[in-house]
Protein backbone atom coordinates (compact mmCIF):
# COMPACT_ATOMS: atom_id res chain seq x y z
CA UNK A 1 0.00 0.00 0.00
CA UNK A 2 1.23 3.67 -0.57
CA UNK A 3 -0.02 6.32 1.34
CA UNK A 4 0.19 9.93 -0.03
CA UNK A 5 -0.20 12.94 2.46
CA UNK A 6 -0.33 16.51 1.45
CA UNK A 7 -0.34 18.93 4.48
CA UNK A 8 -1.38 22.49 3.88
CA UNK A 9 -1.37 25.29 6.11
CA UNK A 10 -5.19 24.51 6.95
CA UNK A 11 -5.47 20.66 5.95
CA UNK A 12 -3.74 17.67 6.33
CA UNK A 13 -4.97 15.82 3.29
CA UNK A 14 -4.44 11.77 3.07
CA UNK A 15 -5.22 9.30 0.06
CA UNK A 16 -4.30 5.39 0.43
CA UNK A 17 -3.44 3.61 -3.04
CA UNK A 18 -2.48 0.04 -3.88
CA UNK A 19 0.59 0.26 -4.64
CA UNK A 20 3.26 2.79 -6.20
CA UNK A 21 2.36 0.85 -9.33
CA UNK A 22 -1.58 1.00 -9.17
CA UNK A 23 -3.47 4.21 -8.76
CA UNK A 24 -6.45 2.30 -7.61
CA UNK A 25 -7.57 4.88 -4.79
CA UNK A 26 -8.86 2.02 -1.36
CA UNK A 27 -9.32 5.47 1.15
CA UNK A 28 -8.86 9.02 2.06
CA UNK A 29 -9.44 11.58 4.49
CA UNK A 30 -8.43 14.80 6.05
CA UNK A 31 -7.80 16.28 8.93
CA UNK A 32 -7.28 19.72 10.57
CA UNK A 33 -3.54 20.92 10.29
CA UNK A 34 -3.70 23.26 13.29
CA UNK A 35 -5.13 20.55 15.41
CA UNK A 36 -2.97 17.60 14.64
CA UNK A 37 -1.67 15.56 16.95
CA UNK A 38 0.19 11.87 17.35
CA UNK A 39 -3.24 10.50 18.92
CA UNK A 40 -5.15 11.47 15.78
CA UNK A 41 -2.66 10.32 13.18
CA UNK A 42 -2.82 6.98 15.16
CA UNK A 43 -6.54 6.72 14.64
CA UNK A 44 -7.42 8.24 11.28
CA UNK A 45 -4.56 7.20 9.30
CA UNK A 46 -4.16 3.13 7.74
CA UNK A 47 -2.75 0.84 8.99
CA UNK A 48 -0.11 -1.44 7.83
CA UNK A 49 1.15 1.06 5.15
CA UNK A 50 4.54 0.59 4.67
CA UNK A 51 5.72 3.54 2.06
CA UNK A 52 4.54 7.06 2.35
CA UNK A 53 5.19 10.33 -0.27
CA UNK A 54 4.80 13.20 1.72
CA UNK A 55 4.40 16.85 0.36
CA UNK A 56 4.02 19.86 3.25
CA UNK A 57 4.01 23.70 3.25
CA UNK A 58 3.44 23.31 7.16
CA UNK A 59 5.62 24.30 9.86
CA UNK A 60 8.54 22.15 10.97
CA UNK A 61 6.61 21.28 14.38
CA UNK A 62 4.03 19.88 12.56
CA UNK A 63 6.28 17.73 9.80
CA UNK A 64 8.71 16.39 13.23
CA UNK A 65 5.12 15.68 14.40
CA UNK A 66 4.23 12.92 10.99
CA UNK A 67 7.81 12.05 10.40
CA UNK A 68 8.14 10.29 14.25
CA UNK A 69 4.79 9.04 13.68
CA UNK A 70 5.78 7.27 10.47
CA UNK A 71 8.86 6.47 12.38
CA UNK A 72 7.08 4.48 14.96
CA UNK A 73 5.11 2.62 12.50
CA UNK A 74 7.88 1.58 10.48
CA UNK A 75 7.07 3.84 7.71
CA UNK A 76 9.44 4.50 4.87
CA UNK A 77 8.55 8.10 4.10
CA UNK A 78 9.37 10.14 0.79
CA UNK A 79 9.69 13.76 1.04
CA UNK A 80 8.91 15.86 -2.20
CA UNK A 81 10.42 19.00 -2.66
CA UNK A 82 10.00 21.38 -5.29
CA UNK A 83 12.06 21.04 -8.31
CA UNK A 84 13.85 23.54 -11.06
CA UNK A 85 12.49 20.83 -14.12
CA UNK A 86 10.19 17.50 -13.63
CA UNK A 87 10.28 15.91 -17.03
CA UNK A 88 9.64 18.60 -19.70
CA UNK A 89 7.89 21.16 -16.71
CA UNK A 90 10.41 23.97 -16.26
CA UNK A 91 10.17 26.27 -13.05
CA UNK A 92 10.76 30.06 -13.79
CA UNK A 93 11.98 30.41 -10.28
CA UNK A 94 15.88 30.89 -9.81
CA UNK A 95 15.74 29.39 -6.64
CA UNK A 96 12.89 26.94 -6.78
CA UNK A 97 13.28 26.19 -3.02
CA UNK A 98 11.11 29.61 -2.98
CA UNK A 99 8.48 27.91 -4.46
CA UNK A 100 5.60 26.14 -2.09
CA UNK A 101 6.02 22.48 -3.27
CA UNK A 102 2.32 22.78 -3.41
CA UNK A 103 2.10 24.88 -6.14
CA UNK A 104 4.87 22.62 -8.36
CA UNK A 105 3.30 19.26 -7.81
CA UNK A 106 0.07 20.71 -9.03
CA UNK A 107 1.68 22.02 -12.11
CA UNK A 108 3.17 18.52 -12.26
CA UNK A 109 -0.27 17.03 -11.94
CA UNK A 110 -1.70 19.61 -14.61
CA UNK A 111 1.26 18.45 -16.60
CA UNK A 112 0.96 15.24 -16.92
CA UNK A 113 -2.97 15.83 -17.99
CA UNK A 114 -2.29 17.86 -21.08
CA UNK A 115 0.63 19.05 -23.16
CA UNK A 116 -1.44 22.08 -23.75
CA UNK A 117 -0.94 25.62 -22.92
CA UNK A 118 -2.56 25.45 -18.98
CA UNK A 119 -3.49 27.54 -16.55
CA UNK A 120 -3.51 25.93 -12.64
CA UNK A 121 -5.25 27.42 -9.92
CA UNK A 122 -5.08 26.00 -6.04
CA UNK A 123 -7.69 28.18 -4.12
CA UNK A 124 -6.74 26.95 -0.37
CA UNK A 125 -5.89 29.62 2.10
CA UNK A 126 -3.86 31.52 -0.36
CA UNK A 127 -5.37 31.44 -4.16
CA UNK A 128 -2.44 30.35 -6.52
CA UNK A 129 -2.41 31.07 -10.25
CA UNK A 130 0.32 29.70 -12.43
CA UNK A 131 0.38 29.47 -16.02
CA UNK A 132 2.62 26.83 -18.37
CA UNK A 133 3.12 27.43 -21.72
CA UNK A 134 2.99 24.83 -24.44
CA UNK A 135 7.07 23.49 -24.56
CA UNK A 136 6.18 23.17 -20.47
CA UNK A 137 8.14 26.45 -19.57
CA UNK A 138 6.29 27.75 -15.94
CA UNK A 139 5.86 31.62 -17.01
CA UNK A 140 4.98 32.66 -13.60
CA UNK A 141 1.43 33.82 -11.77
CA UNK A 142 -0.33 35.12 -8.88
CA UNK A 143 -0.68 34.24 -5.10
CA UNK A 144 -3.26 35.96 -3.57
CA UNK A 145 -5.20 36.06 0.13
CA UNK A 146 -8.24 33.48 -0.02
CA UNK A 147 -11.50 34.21 1.70
CA UNK A 148 -10.28 32.93 5.47
CA UNK A 149 -7.43 35.05 4.83
CA UNK A 150 -9.17 38.13 3.53
CA UNK A 151 -11.59 37.75 6.82
CA UNK A 152 -8.94 37.34 9.64
CA UNK A 153 -6.75 40.53 7.48
CA UNK A 154 -9.99 42.42 8.55
CA UNK A 155 -10.64 41.42 12.03
CA UNK A 156 -7.03 41.96 12.55
CA UNK A 157 -6.38 45.40 11.23
CA UNK A 158 -10.05 46.94 12.09
CA UNK A 159 -10.39 47.89 15.58
CA UNK A 160 -13.98 47.92 15.41
CA UNK A 161 -15.13 44.99 13.64
CA UNK A 162 -15.58 42.12 15.79
CA UNK A 163 -17.54 39.01 15.64
CA UNK A 164 -17.78 35.15 16.51
CA UNK A 165 -16.96 32.86 13.91
CA UNK A 166 -20.12 30.88 14.46
CA UNK A 167 -21.47 34.05 13.12
CA UNK A 168 -22.76 32.91 9.45
CA UNK A 169 -25.56 34.13 6.98
CA UNK A 170 -26.35 31.28 4.72
CA UNK A 171 -29.22 33.72 2.87
CA UNK A 172 -28.64 34.74 -0.47
CA UNK A 173 -27.54 38.56 -1.16
CA UNK A 174 -25.91 41.23 0.85
CA UNK A 175 -24.83 40.74 4.23
CA UNK A 176 -27.29 42.34 6.83
CA UNK A 177 -24.58 42.09 10.11
CA UNK A 178 -21.47 42.41 10.97
CA UNK A 179 -20.38 38.90 10.13
CA UNK A 180 -22.33 38.71 6.94
CA UNK A 181 -21.22 41.91 5.40
CA UNK A 182 -17.62 40.41 6.07
CA UNK A 183 -18.10 36.97 5.25
CA UNK A 184 -20.23 37.79 1.83
CA UNK A 185 -17.65 40.62 0.82
CA UNK A 186 -14.51 38.56 1.22
CA UNK A 187 -16.37 35.71 -1.00
CA UNK A 188 -17.33 38.32 -3.30
CA UNK A 189 -14.09 39.68 -3.60
CA UNK A 190 -12.40 36.31 -4.07
CA UNK A 191 -15.08 35.03 -6.68
CA UNK A 192 -14.60 38.55 -9.26
CA UNK A 193 -10.97 38.44 -8.67
CA UNK A 194 -9.71 35.15 -9.35
CA UNK A 195 -12.80 34.23 -11.67
CA UNK A 196 -11.47 37.20 -13.59
CA UNK A 197 -8.51 35.68 -13.74
CA UNK A 198 -9.54 32.36 -14.80
CA UNK A 199 -11.90 33.66 -17.66
CA UNK A 200 -8.86 36.11 -18.98
CA UNK A 201 -6.54 32.97 -19.25
CA UNK A 202 -9.29 30.65 -21.20
CA UNK A 203 -9.43 33.71 -23.44
CA UNK A 204 -5.84 33.50 -24.18
CA UNK A 205 -5.92 30.14 -24.71
CA UNK A 206 -4.80 28.39 -21.72
CA UNK A 207 -6.70 24.88 -20.82
CA UNK A 208 -7.60 26.10 -16.81
CA UNK A 209 -7.56 23.60 -13.76
CA UNK A 210 -8.66 24.23 -10.56
CA UNK A 211 -8.21 22.57 -7.21
CA UNK A 212 -8.34 23.23 -3.87
CA UNK A 213 -11.18 24.05 -0.94
CA UNK A 214 -13.04 26.39 -3.53
CA UNK A 215 -11.80 25.06 -6.43
CA UNK A 216 -15.51 23.07 -7.35
CA UNK A 217 -17.06 26.66 -7.06
CA UNK A 218 -15.01 28.65 -9.14
CA UNK A 219 -15.09 25.08 -12.19
CA UNK A 220 -18.80 25.47 -12.03
CA UNK A 221 -19.12 29.15 -12.35
CA UNK A 222 -16.40 29.40 -14.77
CA UNK A 223 -17.08 25.86 -17.03
CA UNK A 224 -13.30 25.04 -16.23
CA UNK A 225 -12.01 21.80 -15.60
CA UNK A 226 -11.59 20.78 -11.66
CA UNK A 227 -9.18 18.19 -10.22
CA UNK A 228 -9.95 17.69 -6.55
CA UNK A 229 -6.45 16.70 -5.02
CA UNK A 230 -4.03 17.86 -7.61
CA UNK A 231 -1.27 18.26 -5.23
CA UNK A 232 -1.73 14.34 -4.67
CA UNK A 233 -1.73 13.57 -7.74
CA UNK A 234 1.31 15.65 -8.62
CA UNK A 235 3.35 14.07 -5.50
CA UNK A 236 2.54 10.20 -6.58
CA UNK A 237 3.90 11.75 -10.29
CA UNK A 238 6.94 13.61 -8.92
CA UNK A 239 7.86 10.69 -6.26
CA UNK A 240 6.89 8.01 -8.53
CA UNK A 241 6.72 8.60 -12.10
CA UNK A 242 4.14 6.44 -13.32
CA UNK A 243 2.55 7.52 -16.47
CA UNK A 244 -1.19 7.92 -17.21
CA UNK A 245 -1.39 9.42 -14.14
CA UNK A 246 -4.99 10.66 -14.16
CA UNK A 247 -7.76 10.19 -16.49
CA UNK A 248 -8.34 12.63 -19.39
CA UNK A 249 -10.47 15.18 -19.12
Amino acid sequence: MLLLVDIGNTRFKWRLQTSVANSKVVAQGSLSTAQLTAAQLQEKLPAGVKVCGLASVASAKVNDLVLAWAQQQGIGVTQAQTQMQWQDLKNSYSDCSRMGVDRWLAMVAVRSLTKQAACVIDCGSASTVDFVAVDGEHEGGYIIPGQRLMVQSLLKDTANITFAEREREDIPGYGTSTAGAVLKGAARMHEVGIGTIANEALQRGYVVYATGGDGEFLANEQGIHFVGELVLDGLKACLYDVPGLLPSQ
